[in-house]
């Protein structure tokens, strides 16, 4: 895992292998905080999507705006998290959900620059996903 290999806090990495519980299972964020800590659970749930959230782009910019208002913890695990998912992300079966991906790495990469942006994570974003790069110019 990303974060491990890394060698990020104990709290950082569990909280990036939970980082989906919420979404893919009935475990709740007391749960999570009565086996893990507050700052685990806080981290989970910031990262989770919010379901009400219809319009793709508004949840993803809404889970990276709650991960900016945590802090440098969540915006690593969300890091993490898109680079796992990135092997996904070609696999947009229409021009529109390409561009959404597209949107929506160009802000967190630079929006996520502020909290993460001297650490090799973020570099390797940049690297990932060079369409964004090449979009942003000033990335990298």
């Amino acid at each position: 895992m990303d974060l491990y290999d890394r060698d990020y806090r104990k709290c950082i990495v569990i909280a990036g292998l939970l980082h989906d519980l919420l979404e893919d299972t009935d475990e709740t964020p007391e749960e999570i905080n009565s086996k893990f800590g507050p700052e685990v659970a806080n981290i989970v749930a910031t990262t989770t999507y919010d379901g009400s959230i219809e319009d793709y782009l508004d949840r993803h910019y809404d889970i990276y705006r709650r991960c900016f208002s945590l802090g440098r913890a969540a915006v690593l695990v969300k890091a993490a998290d898109i680079l796992d998912n990135s092997d996904y992300y070609g696999m947009g079966d229409s021009e529109e959900l390409r561009m959404n991906l597209i949107t929506k790495l160009e802000y967190f990469i630079d929006a996520s620059e502020p909290y993460i942006g001297n650490e090799d994570i973020h570099q390797k974003l940049a690297d990932t996903f060079p369409v964004v790069k090449k979009r942003s110019g000033h990335l990298g």
